[in-house]
């Protein structure tokens, strides 16, 4: 059967017309995008951002905090001794603080066991964000695994969040976990214990190591644990001053939320706090 081109109608002067065509400017695909995010988490009864409650990083993030409808990745960077811990504390830590501000509902953690000594999240630590008995755990043996239980999850109704701890670096999967996420309106978060190829589809990426924490003069305490939190990519947010914007922040037990510690705190010559590390 013969083939009819849609064009073979047209006159020359059209199809020159068409083929003279520009392509869609990547400010406009990008402005499309954001609204079609934006419709998904409406569709799932969810805002289209979450904000983390720290007003210097809140600035910087699309419609004033993290977007639900993406993917978004958490890397362990290299201590005050210049080694990187597997699964830090920090990295759990502020996941933790972006799941308990995500909204109700079951968290899907998924992770792979990496070795003789790896262990699950500790439920009593978690519960400074969120409720652990919301915890749903996956235990998978194959990265391949992993990303599967990932990407079902974003689609199940019910979830507020799906985590993934692992070690692998996929493009395809990573792909398909940003789809997914912005077609559901879920927040997707991968852990890393090593930095991500820098081609990663992810919307933001994070990178965060302990910090030497302060003792309060006069008293030999231990002192507030400070994370040292770098944001190395920022897809659809405000463009920084800084080439990588970092911030110094220190966690508070009595209102069970972190804030930025001010310049003069830290670095200053006329510091004189003992300094520990801690967390």
């Amino acid at each position: 059967m013969p083939v009819i081109s849609p064009t073979a109608f047209a006159s020359p002067a059209s199809r020159a017309a068409n083929d003279r065509a520009a392509p869609v400017p990547a400010a406009l695909r990008e402005k499309v995008r954001r609204l079609e995010r934006s419709n998904s988490g409406r569709r799932s009864g969810r805002a289209a951002s979450a904000p983390l409650g720290i007003p210097a990083i809140d600035a910087l993030l699309p419609e004033g905090g993290l977007l639900t409808g993406a993917l978004h990745e958490i890397e362990a960077g290299p201590g005050p001794s210049g080694r990187v811990a597997p699964h830090d504390g920090p990295v759990l830590g502020f996941a933790g603080h972006l799941l308990g501000r995500f909204g109700p509902g079951t968290i899907l953690w998924c992770r792979r066991p990496t070795g003789t000594f790896d262990a699950p999240p500790y439920a009593p630590a978690l519960s400074a964000w969120f409720d652990p008995a919301r915890l749903l755990m996956v235990t998978a043996q194959r990265d391949e695994d992993l990303f599967w239980a990932m990407e079902e999850g974003l689609r199940c109704p019910g979830i507020s969040a799906v985590v993934g701890e692992t070690r692998g670096a996929d493009p395809t999967a990573g792909r398909r976990l940003s789809l997914a996420a912005e077609k559901n309106g879920v927040p997707a978060l991968l852990l890393r214990a090593q930095p991500a190829p820098p081609q990663s589809v992810c919307a933001t990426r994070w990178r965060i190591a302990s910090a030497p924490s302060c003792s309060t003069p006069g008293l030999k305490d231990v002192g507030a644990a400070r994370w040292h939190l770098e944001l190395r990519r920022n897809r659809f947010g405000t463009p920084s001053a800084a080439e990588t914007p970092s911030w110094l922040l220190e966690w508070n037990d009595e209102t069970h939320c972190l804030a930025v510690v001010p310049q003069a705190l830290h670095g200053s010559p006329g510091t004189h706090f003992e300094e520990r590390l801690v967390g």
